[in-house]
């Protein structure tokens, strides 16, 4: 059998699958992972090449079309995890969903400009500006005690 795995290489039960030739599949349209998880990193891609992205580093996260771009101060990785399953495994302390199409870290927020219409734009460290939609606007001045 064949599946997405997201646990810790040094988790035990990760190791249990192994043992019984269960294989870590990026292509398998099921994921296994633990109940209330949060990852550490993301697997992505970038000129072919495999990085495991440390969360941290993240600046935030967008979907385009049928891609899900990853930026970090420095780079852009394409991984082939969908916005809401990130959405679900990334820790809600650090991460927030501001529109459909973007997830912030939170702590990598340089600016936070108002704009007409309930929404906001947000100027982050890599120099990208993100937009708060309507639809979150509310759930975003709710976490900043705007």
């Amino acid at each position: 059998m064949k599946l997405k795995i997201l646990l810790d290489p040094n988790d035990d039960l990760r190791k249990e699958l192994d043992a019984l030739g269960v294989t870590d599949d990026d292509s398998s349209e099921y994921i296994l992972t633990r109940k209330n998880m949060r990852i550490n990193y993301i697997q992505a891609k970038k000129d072919e090449c495999l990085f495991y992205i440390d969360v941290s580093d993240i600046v935030y996260i967008e979907s385009m079309g049928h891609e899900v771009y990853v930026y970090t101060a420095d780079d852009t990785f394409v991984t082939r995890e969908r916005l809401k399953q990130l959405e679900k495994l990334l820790d809600s302390e650090q991460f927030l969903r501001v529109s459909s199409s973007a997830i912030i870290n939170t702590q990598r927020i340089k600016r936070i400009e108002a704009s007409i219409f309930q929404k906001f734009i947000l100027h982050m460290q890599n120099g990208a500006r993100v937009d708060v939609t309507r639809s979150y606007y509310y759930i975003f001045k709710d976490r900043f005690n705007i």
